[in-house]
């Protein structure tokens, strides 16, 4: 009840069922964002989902720069353009959290 909205990327749950397999499926994802959006309908709060294809990861949160070069294994990265350090889960909520707002 203390934020006006929630924002959740919307995630391919189909890709990711062929990477990981039954631990995907036993997360019940879908189930999750439908009870989030029914208690933010309940409360009078914004419920909002970042498309798939939206960039989060790889976009510097701070200046907007895109890093080409960052791979699945780089847990941690430097922005070339403005020098911030940035974990990458981080970065891609801060990232979700701006797309999802700016809609």
């Amino acid at each position: 009840r203390e934020y006006d909205a929630l924002v959740f990327e919307t995630l391919n749950i189909d890709g990711m069922k062929r990477l990981w397999g039954r631990k995907v499926s036993d997360l019940s994802f879908a189930q999750f964002l439908l009870i989030m959006e029914q208690k933010c309908a309940k409360h009078g709060k914004a419920f909002k989902q970042v498309g798939k294809w939206t960039a989060t990861t790889k976009p510097c949160s701070d200046c907007g720069y895109k890093n080409k070069d960052l791979t699945l294994l780089d847990r941690q990265w430097i922005c070339p353009k403005c020098n911030t350090t940035h974990d990458r889960d981080i970065n891609a909520a801060i990232n979700i959290e701006q797309a999802g707002l700016a809609a």
